[in-house]
């Protein structure tokens, strides 16, 4: 059975009353409650098919009302005056996989940030829902490394558990190494951070210019992705948490001249570890803000795993490689990178809804746990402002993606007849300002088929 998948889906795309703030972000038990409720020790995918569920939640009805105009509504999109680019679409009904409408549904396609679907699927798949990220110091004579695991998103000061920013702390981090130095007769340190688990290009090279403005540097560490206090991102995220690293050392006593990068020779000595956020959180954070830097950063993780090097050209290999042992249909595709910046990389309509389709079917959890990270329309993250307190209000649980010259949207919509249906929408060549009102053509779209 795919009840629990299938659980996850359909009760987020349930809105009732006043639960609806807390619930949505999982805070108390309710019908838009994103994930099962387990014992407090189980932790995912450990979770058994027998997960005790709230007596609240509805399950989807297998004979609920097929929808019957779904190509007239895909018509009307396609000829709609606010659609500047070409269009392709492809809707199936997710109980049977039967296709109920699409056009073009082979053509590639500019996806935007739906290419952050594929590198959710991805990163679960080869790194393991409840794998995290180390950030470790390592002592050698009288040097200590900081060593980057990945974790772009640590704190400053002291870690919040409780969160997926800021989980992990660097003032954690230095006191335990503190501890240690002190243990071992150490007071007085240089300090270097190894960031050589990433080579290669900071920054991808199809994403030139102000785009560079959306994503941080590729670095295996850094402090809240490196952005200042305007919320920009800064040069050498690296180099700012080795020295946040560092005055926190002297905080604690020890005598501390930081020195730069350096990768840390063999033989050190442990001295402290901190960890991130679980891999399922990191992809549900990255999925409901359409978190550029995160999808860099989970690409070149993706690489590591898979036997490549941690660079771009690695992440695409290390991605491909993982969504061909799922059997997704990837002919026809072309990944440059996993964040959906670059306008070289190429989806298919038929390829994102035999993903999402998978990821409904999931069983063994791996993929469970990606609907709870897309957005619901008219509540949260990048559709928290779309349609909200219409029809479509918490109808649609979907990934966005948005250029200048593409518009996208592929997810989940709950029929008003409580039909589940399994849908994506992808839009390029947009005459330059349009954009806004190619997605207001389709969340008209999607009004159409949730009134079916």
């Amino acid at each position: 059975m795919k009840r629990r998948t299938q659980v996850v889906i359909s009760v987020a795309l349930v809105l009732s009353g006043i639960y609806l703030a807390a619930d949505a972000f999982d805070l108390t038990p309710g019908v838009l409650t994103a994930r099962p409720l387990v014992e407090e020790a189980a932790q995912f995918p450990t979770v058994s098919d027998d997960a005790v569920i709230h007596p609240t939640v509805p399950e989807l009805d297998p004979s609920a009302a097929v929808p019957q105009d779904v190509k007239a509504a895909i018509e009307a999109l396609a000829a709609d005056s606010r659609v500047t680019g070409e269009v392709s679409v492809k809707v199936v009904d997710a109980m049977t996989g039967d296709v109920l409408g699409a056009l073009n549904p082979d053509t590639a396609r500019v996806p935007a940030s739906n290419m952050k679907l594929l590198t959710a699927v991805a990163a679960l798949s080869a790194l393991g829902p409840d794998t995290t990220l180390p950030t470790i110091a390592l002592l050698s004579g009288s040097t200590v490394y900081l060593v980057g695991g990945g974790d772009i998103l640590l704190s400053a000061g002291t870690g919040d558990t409780d969160a997926v920013a800021g989980h992990a702390g660097l003032a954690d981090l230095a006191k335990q190494a503190a501890a240690a130095l002190k243990k071992a007769g150490a007071t007085n340190v240089t300090v270097k951070v190894d960031s050589s688990a990433f080579s290669g290009g900071l920054f991808h090279s199809s994403i030139e210019g102000t785009d560079r403005d959306y994503v941080m540097e590729a670095r295996p560490i850094a402090i809240d992705e490196s952005r200042d206090d305007d919320g920009a991102f800064s040069a050498d995220p690296d180099l700012s948490a080795g020295q946040v690293f560092s005055d926190a050392l002297q905080a604690q006593g020890i005598s501390v001249s930081f020195e730069g990068r350096a990768t840390a020779p063999s033989g050190t000595t442990e001295v402290g570890r901190v960890e991130s956020a679980s891999m399922r959180q990191i992809v549900d954070y990255m999925l409901t803000n359409s978190d550029n830097s995160v999808a860099t950063i989970l690409g070149h993780l993706i690489s590591i795993k898979s036997g490549y090097e941690g660079t771009f050209p690695g992440a695409v290999r290390g991605t491909l490689d993982v969504l061909n042992d799922l059997k997704l249909p990837t002919d026809g595709i072309t990944i440059a990178e996993n964040s959906g910046l670059s306008v070289d990389n190429r989806l298919t309509v038929a390829f994102l809804v035999e993903l999402l389709q998978q990821v409904y079917q999931n069983e063994g959890g791996t993929l469970a746990s990606i609907p709870s990270g897309l957005p619901v329309m008219g509540l949260n993250g990048t559709l928290q402002d779309r349609e909200n307190g219409t029809n479509l209000s918490g109808r649609v649980r979907a990934k966005t993606g948005t250029l200048i010259e593409a518009n996208s949207i592929s997810g989940y919509l709950l029929t008003q007849q409580g039909r589940l249906l399994t849908f994506s929408v992808l839009i390029d060549h947009i005459d330059t300002g349009t954009t806004q009102v190619a997605r207001d053509a389709e969340d008209d779209f999607l009004e159409a088929l949730a009134n079916e």
